[in-house]
């Protein structure tokens, strides 16, 4: 037989045990108790700093101390980007064009071939030239570009906090989507293109129309249609949207007058600055060889058509416009169909890719997907005391797609080492060289990165393989000085002989060899 002091040494020996778990079942309650404590004062702290920010002095303040700080980080990388010439070359024609305009010539950009107005009737660039002749010209243009893409944040918060009626984080959450865009930093580094400032005037103009301010309105449709002329068509599906929201007869004004200013800078106005063809016909070859018959060309066509528009590179610039937004413009599509005819004419023209995916082309499509975007939110989210709330979880998964996306394909990416821009190479340091020793006035043929260099005369032209690697035998008429630059052409060892032998027979000598730049002059008396 088990003694009474055995059994209760076994009971006395469970009781530590016993207190054992209930100390942890204490301690684990304590730590649950604290951690939803800590949980519960961070979303009240968070509720206060909200409650301060969400009010009428955080709605004039946030916005354009945004844009100020987007301005900043834009301008930085641009003219780092041109420090180490590795901006686009587009900003050379207009450097040439107001070079010609500020001597009373006529703005012919030698590259182009014909005035620049005649490329897109930019009107707008006719006030910017004239700022040029007292300010640093190419950073001036960069500076301003990055500015009108960072003012875009303004309107994008303020239809967001008004019609929209969200609530600070989803404001947030849309401006750091638009800032993270890589439309937007392609862009900014893809030379200068006076169409950015479209982006904020459209998203502007459709504030002020929810406010009835319709001279407003019309001032800044007045300045999307002089950035670009195919824009009309942009204010055209602004006056769509106009219409979808029962403002009949202002929506159909805004939609006339936007296509008839298109088709008359097209096919009157710019033709005739162009020596008497609209100058992107060529682009639609495919369909037709005339405006008519290139539209009766995609009617007649629509498989064909639907199949150009649904081709690799197009289904790639579609995803990359609504994918960093979580595709939340497709939620209110009404909002986003007007402006479809002119991404399809995009989408189906047959353009040279800039190296940075032709971005000038996104700019109606950014300011119809954010205001897609803002009302999808609106139509997701719940109705608060006051404004519409939406899941937190949302926003932090539409800050986090954008960044990605942002990391994954903006040509400011971080796997693009921006920190190192603006650090010359050994073959930059020569490229710029070259340009030094080139004459103010001497007639050059150089490569794209040293084109933006050189620009300022009267004739610059950009060397390109699709031009030929080849001169003509008259070419030493018109050309005083070429800067070869092998590497950044791309041509073999036995192209690039071959290409000198043929500046030597044409009475060139060379100047200057310096980490694969050379420079070739004209021989006097040549």
């Amino acid at each position: 037989m088990v003694k009474w002091s055995s059994w209760s040494q076994i009971g006395l020996g469970s009781r530590p045990l016993i207190r054992t778990a209930q100390s942890l079942e204490r301690t684990g309650e304590t730590v649950v108790t604290k951690v939803v404590s800590l949980r519960r004062r961070l979303d009240i702290r968070m509720l206060r700093w909200q409650a301060r920010l969400d009010s009428k002095t955080g709605d004039r303040i946030i916005p354009w101390l945004t844009a100020l700080v987007l301005t900043v980080l834009l301008s930085l990388l641009g003219l780092a980007r041109s420090r180490d010439l590795g901006i686009g070359p587009d900003i050379g024609h207009y450097l040439q064009a107001a070079h010609l305009m500020d001597r009373g010539f006529d703005p012919v950009v030698t590259d182009l071939g014909h005035n620049i107005f005649a490329d897109q009737a930019a009107w707008i660039f006719w006030p910017i030239a004239w700022t040029l002749r007292v300010l640093p010209a190419a950073a001036t243009l960069i500076v301003l570009q990055s500015f009108v893409l960072a003012l875009a944040v303004v309107p994008i918060w303020r239809i967001a906090r008004g019609p929209a009626n969200l609530r600070i984080g989803a404001a947030s959450a849309l401006v750091a989507a638009y800032a993270l865009h890589p439309s937007v930093h392609d862009l900014n580094l893809a030379g200068f293109h006076p169409e950015a400032v479209a982006i904020p005037a459209l998203m502007a103009a459709y504030l002020m129309a929810h406010s009835a301010r319709w001279w407003w309105v019309a001032t800044l449709c007045a300045v999307v249609v002089a950035s670009r002329a195919d824009l009309g068509l942009a204010v055209a599906a602004l006056g769509m949207v106009l219409v979808g929201e029962n403002r009949r007869t202002e929506g159909w004004s805004l939609a006339t007058v936007g296509t008839i200013w298109f088709l008359v800078m097209a096919f009157v106005i710019q033709p005739i600055l162009g020596g008497g063809d609209y100058p992107h016909l060529i682009a639609f070859v495919a369909y037709g060889d005339g405006p008519l018959t290139i539209l009766l060309g995609m009617f007649a066509d629509p498989f064909g058509l639907l199949g150009d528009v649904l081709a690799r590179d197009g289904f790639d610039k579609v995803l990359l416009l609504l994918a960093p937004v979580l595709f939340l413009p497709l939620v209110r599509p009404r909002y986003l169909l007007p402006v479809l005819p002119l991404i399809v004419l995009y989408l189906v023209a047959d353009v040279d890719d800039d190296s940075f995916g032709n971005p000038q082309q996104d700019v109606a499509a950014l300011a119809f997907v954010f205001i897609a975007a803002t009302y999808a939110l609106m139509r997701i989210g719940t109705e608060g005391v006051s404004r519409i709330h939406v899941d937190r979880r949302v926003l932090m998964v539409l800050v986090l797609t954008a960044t990605v996306f942002f990391v994954r394909d903006a040509e400011s990416s971080p796997y693009e080492d921006p920190w190192a821009w603006g650090r010359r190479s050994p073959a930059d340091v020569a490229r710029v060289s070259a340009s030094i020793l080139v004459g103010d006035d001497a007639r050059v043929m150089v490569s794209p990165e040293v084109y933006p260099l050189v620009a300022d005369r009267h004739d610059a032209h950009v060397m390109r393989l699709d031009r030929g690697s080849l001169p003509g035998l008259d070419w030493a008429n018109r050309i005083d000085a070429v800067v070869l630059d092998v590497d950044s052409l791309g041509w073999t060892a036995p192209e690039a002989r071959m290409f000198e032998s043929r500046l030597i027979n044409m009475q060139y000598r060379k100047r200057f060899d310096l980490d694969g730049v050379r420079l070739w002059t004209l021989r006097p008396g040549a």
